[in-house]
């Protein structure tokens, strides 16, 4: 896989040279505290966003994700080599081929998904110097998706990490606003949309 744009030349294939914006999305990211799933919430809701990066949460509440969680952790055991690394939690690492997997038990909310595993193979790219490649395992459906990273994707990346550390840093979430995922999402009670 190689990336088209001149910014990265053949980087998809083997460099030495990390790309800028990689090496800002990483300072950015720590600087912040940022982790994958900041980015699935920001990519469906800023409210939403807001009450992770406080660690306000309901999804213990929330009969779906309940299901969801107990789906996760019996479809396949963890991955071991991922314990201990600092501030990534993928379920999977393929270190060989350089690929970060990230299990999900359905197929829905795919850029929002998408955007968490990215988050992993982004970090992971600028801790090796090597480009990473991403895939979702979808467990009910028994198959894998790639994750493009591209050039769009890292620009989009980035200026994520940039809204979540504005939203970092206001003292109260934003407005609730009606929007189709809030019947099922687990921070519903929060927003007065149950």
């Amino acid at each position: 896989m190689k990336m088209s744009d001149e910014r990265y030349g053949n980087c998809m294939e083997q460099s030495d040279a990390i790309p800028s914006e990689i090496i800002e999305f990483s300072r950015l990211v720590e600087t912040e505290g940022l982790h994958g799933l900041n980015f699935q919430h920001i990519s469906l809701c800023t409210r939403r966003a807001w009450f992770h990066l406080n660690r306000i949460d309901y999804a213990h509440l929330d009969e779906r994700m309940a299901n969801g969680t107990v789906m996760h952790e019996t479809s396949r055991p963890r991955d071991r080599s991922v314990e201990g690394l600092i501030g990534l939690a993928p379920d999977r690492i393929d270190w060989q081929n350089r690929i970060v997997v990230e299990a999900k038990a359905r197929s829905g909310a795919k850029t929002a998904v998408s955007r968490q595993t990215a988050f992993y193979a982004l970090l992971l790219w600028a801790s090796t110097g090597q480009p990473w490649r991403a895939q979702n395992d979808i467990i009910e459906e028994r198959r894998s998706r790639p994750v493009v990273i591209d050039p769009e994707v890292v620009d989009e990346m980035l200026d994520l990490a940039r809204k979540l550390a504005t939203l970092n840093r206001r003292s109260d979430p934003p407005p609730a606003k009606r929007k189709k995922l809030c019947t099922s999402c687990s921070y519903r009670f929060l927003c007065g949309m149950t």
